[in-house]
């Protein structure tokens, strides 16, 4: 019994990156590792569109549901198709020594050339039937698991970007939205092949009892018995291969630490110590691997052990039958054909209790992202998108901080309150408002593509100018072209916070938030930058901008028209830069100190 390859060589994809906003919404705490965990993930490679499916489309999970059961429910029509396709192959198979016992029977015995013919012909209907059947079971199985694990990533990637995101490790995340999401999706297969190889079992056993009664009672005790006891060893299986994926996915996340922060580890001097966290990490994977494999390798054995024994009972029986000449030559070939077809299906019965538990495992996995509260402290991260209303009262934040039309505002605080700021901001009806965080990151592909990431396709230019990016982009050797490493790390510290400043003013929406955007530059480029964003959002020839920075930068809080000085529980003060720096002592530590 042929299994069908995995969908790479029978069906192109394409690539797809999502630019659907995460939601904003309410919640009492935040803390910035959470919010960066949430960032660091949004844009992450989860959404690969299907073949059908022009653009990437965010499903929603039904929750209550097992996984495996949503899986063979939303693919029904396709898993009901390649279902009865490969039982029709199979079938087909199980029919071929019959037809071979029934030519020699008829054709061959009689020598008529004529008979002979009409064998053939049959013969070409039925190898016809048996490999259009397989044809459209591959067609039909491999297409579901393909649409099917887009589902699942597009559903684990809504997870990953809502409001609270996930507080797993990003590479457990990437395994789990990757190999589980396509192994999950497997599941179609498992049970398409199993009605297959039950189909093929039955075909046979019904041959051989209308062959003999005996024959075919002692054939079908024996498959049943080697049945059972195959599908005994599935837990086995089971509890392995989880073991296994649960090494692999604790070795991705350690292995993306340990890449992210590979500066820091040269800094300190523990490339060694890490390298061995490291390798310990892989020779768990190995043994699970190993373990895994050899549980895989005793019911693959057993099967084809079963198959074997199957095959010398009917020989010897068929031989005794046939040499007491009970049956004729063409049913002792046909029983000894169908005897041993029965191998084939009853190896194919742990091969797929093989697929079925690995999907069992993985969807397991899927299911626990899915199924996962949301995380409290996450509720509210940065770097997201929000649309005022007139009811949005419901402030984390003590106090309100009021922000008018049209504004460029900067707010002082404490460093704890930081991103609860945003929360606070009281904004026109309407208005829609996007959050930068502090610590945002760039994804692998050019400054371009990476700019687009704001908004709309247009020219980009501008936001570049205000970022005060364009004196490093052009030196870039391709320019605007030029690629990016994963999270940005081929570019300097400067020159990713000014992108990330230049795709969040691409975005251009009503209300921008920025944390601290001009850490990591000099005195004279921050000068540009807070130039450059007044210029770009406060223009008078255009419609009104609202942006508010939070920073205790001196050189960005001048350019603003009111600073906030929001900390402790007292109520904010409000005051242009140079008034608060003059009359206020505490702002004026906060800044100069």
């Amino acid at each position: 019994m042929r299994s069908p390859n995995r969908s790479s060589s029978s069906r192109r994809r394409r690539r797809r990156t999502s630019r659907e906003p995460c939601c904003r919404s309410t919640g009492d705490t935040r803390r910035r590792d959470a919010a960066q965990h949430s960032s660091d993930v949004r844009w992450a490679a989860l959404l690969v569109s299907s073949p059908r499916c022009p653009e990437v489309t965010i499903a929603r999970q039904h929750s209550g549901v097992p996984l495996r059961r949503r899986t063979l429910r939303r693919q029904r029509p396709r898993v009901i198709g390649a279902s009865l396709c490969l039982i029709g192959h199979q079938s087909c198979e199980a029919l071929v020594p019959v037809a071979i016992g029934l030519a020699i029977d008829t054709a061959v015995t009689r020598s008529s050339p004529s008979l002979l013919l009409f064998c053939l012909a049959g013969f070409i209907l039925l190898f016809t039937v048996l490999i259009m059947c397989y044809r459209w079971f591959a067609r039909f199985g491999e297409g579901a698991v393909i649409d099917e694990s887009h589902a699942l990533r597009t559903e684990l990637a809504a997870r990953v970007m809502g409001p609270g995101g996930l507080r797993r490790r990003h590479g457990e995340l990437l395994t789990i939205a990757s190999s589980d999401a396509d192994q999950s999706a497997r599941s179609i297969i498992w049970l398409s092949g199993l009605c297959g190889a039950g189909a093929a079992l039955a075909v046979s056993c019904g041959v051989l009892l209308s062959i003999d009664l005996l024959l075919g009672a002692v054939l079908i005790g024996t498959a049943l018995v080697v049945t059972v006891a195959l599908n005994l060893l599935s837990p086995l299986i089971s509890h392995r291969v989880a073991d296994q994926q649960r090494t692999l996915a604790e070795a991705s996340a350690l292995a993306t630490d340990l890449v992210t922060g590979l500066r820091v580890l040269h800094g300190l001097g523990s490339q060694e110590n890490a390298t061995e966290r490291y390798r310990a990490a892989s020779r768990s994977v190995e043994t699970a691997g190993i373990r895994a494999g050899t549980a895989k390798s005793v019911q693959l054995g057993a099967s084809v052990l079963a198959g074997t024994i199957v095959l010398v009972v009917s020989v010897a029986f068929a031989g005794l039958l046939a040499l007491d000449g009970s049956i004729s030559v063409g049913a002792f070939v046909a029983a000894v054909g169908a005897a041993q077809f029965i191998s084939e299906p009853l190896t194919a019965i742990g091969f797929y209790l093989q697929i079925g538990a690995a999907a069992k495992t993985s969807a397991a996995r899927v299911d626990a992202v899915l199924s996962e509260p949301p995380d409290a402290a996450a509720a509210d991260a940065v770097g997201s998108t929000k649309t005022a209303t007139d009811s949005d009262t419901a402030l984390p934040f003590r106090h309100p901080i009021d922000v008018p039309a049209g504004a460029f505002i900067g707010v002082v605080a404490d460093p704890v309150e930081v991103e609860r700021i945003p929360s606070a901001l009281v904004l026109p009806p309407g208005a829609r408002m996007h959050v930068e965080p502090h610590h945002a990151d760039l994804f692998a592909g050019s400054i371009a593509d990476n700019l687009a990431l704001g908004g709309a396709a247009g020219d980009t230019w501008p936001a570049i100018d205000a970022a005060g990016a364009r004196e490093f982009v052009d030196a870039q050797p391709a320019g605007i072209d030029e690629h990016v490493r994963d999270r940005g790390l081929s570019l300097s510290g400067g020159q990713r916070q000014r992108l990330a400043l230049a795709r969040a003013l691409h975005t251009d929406p009503d209300v921008l938030v920025l944390i601290e955007p001009t850490t990591a530059v000099d005195a004279m480029t921050e000068e540009s930058v807070a130039a450059g964003i007044r210029a770009l959002r406060h223009a008078t020839d255009r419609p009104a901008r609202t942006t508010v920075v939070i920073t205790s930068s001196p050189v960005l809080l001048a350019h603003t028209d009111r600073v906030v000085l929001a900390v402790g529980n007292d109520a904010p003060v409000h005051g242009s830069h140079h008034h608060l720096l003059a009359h206020h002592d505490d702002y004026r530590a906060r800044i100069l100190g």
